[in-house]
């Protein structure tokens, strides 16, 4: 008979324990096949006699595969918890072993065991770590880590401290990742770059309860999973990978900003995130803007350089500050008259020829519509608080429509075909005018001279006489 792990199981009543317990150990220790050594080593846990701790001691030190060795912490942790030299062993583990997850079962164990020698020894970890790495933020952590009193149980908030711990300096020193404390817990993880294919391959992530700040850009990530117990997550930076689905997301109950910029995303799906204040798309493959509905308190929304042609189902979105729609495939400006909280509106490089359905944007400071296919200044009347306005690279002939916009400071008219410097005297706190490339000819100070705060204005590019040159060349170096 071949006496691999699955016949020893079956015949276990023939070869006896005895036996099989010692062919088991031989398939642990000298098969190159992980499936039959974990396989081995599992019938082995339920068939021990309590006689291997040296056995199980060397496996949990040195095996080379990190499942073999939390198959042997556990093992360890069910059946040897009592044995003389387990405190021994968990403590030289947790200070001299660079492997964080035989140092978290370590602690675990130590816990349960739960003496005065093994409280001691958690506490002295505690304290040798704070003083040698994060001695300028002692006075951030408990005070029952530094007293000398071993009677009561280790606290659940100092383990978790401790665990907290051991992942800092893994994540740091091993992973060469950038992480933050705050009080002794980890609330911010930033591993981008690190060429991981998965969230998953985050090793222990599921126990950083108390993360608010996980930064995972420039990778090669190409599923939202993996994030289940992050329930405190506040950011989630995922921009520039592979991502093609939104899923996953809904335990994340508490998340206000979520990043998915740069990927391939193309519905807006699995979004029902009632935090959620910035959310970003820029560049993916969105088409349709739909499914934001739950997104009650959404204050940032960035969809530039996707290929959205219809502005719509933006209406639940009432708290709606600040909307990037550029580089996309947008003809008309539409739907947006509920979005009255609205400051900040961005429509560069798209197909409008229009500029209209902004009459109820009355808190808008800044519209950009550069790169356009604008003929007209229109329907701008209503903008009464616009601070800045560019309608760069269109069809504009003629500054007109401006006489309301008296909080107007910046005018981008770069770029159109602009002949004469008019429809600009009401606006009394424009502070730069910039109108390069234009086919304006006359330009005299006296134009100007009722805009007290204008510093700056930009002719260049243009077909100015020489007398005008030689006067706006003057007006120039006259500008602090």
């Amino acid at each position: 008979m071949d006496l691999n792990p699955d016949n020893i199981k079956e015949h276990i009543g023939e070869i006896g324990q005895k036996e099989a317990i010692t062919i088991l150990k031989e398939w642990i220790s000298n098969s190159t096949d992980l499936n039959l050594r974990k396989k081995a080593l599992k019938l082995l846990r339920t068939i021990d006699n309590g006689k291997n701790f040296k056995f199980f001691e060397q496996l949990f030190l040195s095996d080379e595969s990190s499942e073999i060795r939390i198959i042997t912490g556990d093992v360890l942790k069910e059946k040897y918890n009592n044995h003389k030299k387990i405190v021994s062993l968990l403590e030289f583990t947790l200070f001299n072993v660079n492997r964080y997850e035989q140092k978290l079962l370590a602690v675990e164990i130590l816990n349960e065991i739960n003496s005065n020698e093994t409280r001691k020894i958690i506490k002295n970890y505690l304290q040798k770590f704070i003083e040698s790495k994060l001695s300028n933020k002692e006075e951030e952590f408990p005070k029952e880590i530094f007293s000398d009193d071993f009677n009561l149980p280790i606290p659940e908030s100092l383990l978790e401290i401790c665990f907290n711990l051991i992942l800092y300096a893994y994540f740091i020193d091993v992973c060469g990742y950038n992480a933050t404390l705050r009080n002794g817990y980890i609330i911010l993880l930033n591993c981008e770059g690190s060429g991981l294919d998965s969230i998953k391959e985050i090793d222990a992530l599921n126990k950083l309860s108390r993360l608010e700040h996980l930064i995972a850009k420039r990778n090669k990530i190409k599923m939202i999973d993996g994030l289940k117990n992050l329930i405190n997550l506040k950011v989630l930076n995922l921009a520039d990978n592979d991502i093609e689905r939104i899923e996953n997301l809904e335990s994340l109950e508490n998340i206000e900003e979520l990043e998915l910029s740069f990927n391939k995303i193309r519905t807006i799906e699995n979004l029902s995130l009632k935090k959620l204040k910035k959310l970003n798309f820029e560049v993916n493959l969105i088409e349709d803007i739909k499914n934001l509905d739950d997104l009650v308190n959404l204050e940032e929304l960035n969809l530039s350089n996707n290929k959205i042609s219809d502005v719509k189902n933006l209406a639940n979105l009432s708290k709606l500050k600040k909307l990037n729609l550029s580089f996309n495939n947008i003809k008309k400006i539409k739907e947006l008259e509920e979005l009255t909280d609205l400051i900040w509106l961005y429509l560069n490089n798209n197909y409008i020829i229009k500029t209209e359905g902004l009459n109820s944007l009355q808190n808008l400071k800044g519209l950009y519509l550069s790169n356009n296919e604008i003929e007209k200044m229109e329907n701008l009347e209503n903008l009464t608080n616009l601070s800045q306005l560019a309608l760069s690279n269109n069809k504009i002939q003629k500054i007109e429509g401006l006489d309301n916009l008296e909080k107007l400071n910046t005018l981008y008219l770069d770029d159109n075909k602009i002949e004469k410097l008019e429809g600009i005297n009401n606006l009394k706190n424009l502070n730069q005018l910039y109108l390069v490339n234009n086919q304006i000819s006359e330009y005299r100070n006296q134009y100007v001279e009722d805009l007290k705060k204008l510093y700056y204005i930009f002719l260049n590019g243009n077909p100015l006489t020489p007398e005008s040159w030689l006067c706006y060349k003057k007006k120039m170096t006259k500008y602090p």
